[in-house]
């Protein structure tokens, strides 16, 4: 019997005869499984469902929306740009499964789509791409990392995203409750739920099931190993009093400059001195002592879009960066503690680029960040220094039980014949529905 390798799939061809079908060489063991961009010209990195920007980063296996991946590169001589995905287990860590398993196509793949922005002072190079395409398709569901590379001068990766992928095998019922007891009653949400597994075999949920719930897309404050409080045949019970809770917070600040002739809510202040347009926002000032006021936020992201010179039709090649400048009042600096600017803007880490300083004169913690012209949620957050580092979300904004919140259920399952954490339910409750 001949071999016919031109049949072959070219990965399974490359696995044959014993080449590398990736070309960049990594340590997926020290890979950071995290929202980051590593390179200071990449600016505006986002992932969502298509057409939906303030959309979570989760798409069904085989379903009919993908996610869309976009960044700007800018102000520099445009580069080519690679990516590859990688599966990761329930808790963001690299699986110990082969690219082959989890995806089939090319585990290369160079970013091809892109535009040069338009009518713009600051020039940069839109990038987008679609997951999943012609060159890659996912056949597992679970936790995965976008990892974006470049080769030249040296190999090196710039930017990571995560996305979910899911089926949904299992039912899930449940529901945000802010009738919490005690203590927590004025500050706290929790969310109730069931899992019903169906004709889905769980033979042992205690240690098959792996559950991640998450608030307003803040993976560094999700429960991600939750125990239920009741199994029987039919349902896994997660309704405890007060085991996983969840501080409300306030609803985001917010900001909007898609129009540059124009002071909208909360700006102060629109100049142009060439070659960038600054903008002053309006002095915030310490929240935790309000009272709660409602206000239509959206939860932490933010939206492209601009009026600029009648251009809206295209606002992802069309729409101006520009120098934003963060206040917030305060009488006095923080002892052993700094003021970080925090929201989809800055992926909600805390690096140092978003950490603000204290002006003496002013009496203000300041910052200046570049931003592409939208609409903006953000938030300040606190985070003390020395050991046991803590961080305080709330010291500045205040904590209220009717804040509207987004929450994300993950339910994974890792068969004991398998050797991956299968993503068999996606949920999202909001504590006002």
């Amino acid at each position: 019997m001949k071999f016919h390798f031109a049949r072959l799939p070219i990965v399974l061809l490359f696995v044959l005869l014993g080449l590398k079908s990736f070309a960049f060489d990594f340590d997926r063991d020290t890979v950071s499984c995290v929202d980051r961009v590593y390179e200071k010209s990449l600016k505006t990195v986002r992932l969502h469902l298509h057409d939906w920007e303030v959309s979570y980063p989760v798409m069904e296996l085989y379903g009919e929306v993908g996610l869309e991946f976009s960044f700007d590169q800018v102000e520099s001589q445009p580069q080519d740009f690679y990516y590859t995905v990688m599966h990761c287990t329930y808790d963001w860590k690299p699986s110990n499964i082969m690219f082959v398993d989890y995806a089939d196509g090319f585990e290369e793949n160079e970013i091809r789509n892109y535009e040069e922005s338009q009518s713009t002072y600051v020039q940069y190079t839109h990038f987008t791409l679609n997951l999943p395409n012609d060159d890659l398709q996912l056949k597992l569901s679970g936790n995965y990392l976008l990892i974006v590379y470049v080769k030249e001068p040296v190999e090196r990766i710039v930017c990571t995203r995560r996305f979910m992928v899911y089926e949904n095998i299992v039912e899930v019922e449940g529901r945000v409750n802010s009738n919490v007891l005690g203590e927590y009653k004025k500050e706290f949400q929790k969310v109730d739920f069931v899992i019903k597994p169906k004709k889905y075999p769980i033979y042992n949920p205690l240690d098959e099931l792996m559950v991640s719930l998450v608030q307003n897309n803040q993976w560094d404050e999700a429960y991600t190993e939750m125990q239920p409080s009741f199994v029987d045949n039919g349902a896994i019970t997660f309704d405890w009093e007060d085991k996983y809770l969840f501080n409300a917070g306030n609803e985001y600040r917010y900001f909007n400059f898609n129009n540059l002739e124009l002071n909208s809510e909360y700006v102060e202040n629109i100049e142009y001195h060439k070659p960038y347009y600054y903008i002053d926002l309006v002095a915030g000032k310490t929240k935790y002592f309000e009272p709660y006021a409602s206000a239509e936020d959206i939860n932490g992201g933010y939206v492209i879009k601009t009026n600029r010179r009648n251009n809206n039709n295209f606002p992802e090649i069309q729409s101006e960066y520009a120098i934003v400048h963060f206040r917030l009042n305060s009488p006095s600096m923080l002892a052993n503690a700094s003021v970080y600017l925090y929201g989809g803007l800055t992926n909600y880490e805390f690096s140092p680029q978003y950490k603000m300083k204290y002006n003496m004169e002013t009496r203000c913690y300041e910052l200046l960040t570049f931003l592409k012209q939208g609409y903006y949620n953000y938030r300040y957050v606190v985070v003390s220094e020395g050991e046991g580092a803590a961080m305080d979300r709330y010291f500045m904004e205040g904590s209220h039980r009717q804040t509207e919140n987004d929450y994300q259920l993950f339910v994974y399952h890792r068969n004991p014949s398998e050797s991956y954490d299968r993503l068999i339910n996606y949920t999202k409750f909001n504590s006002r529905n």
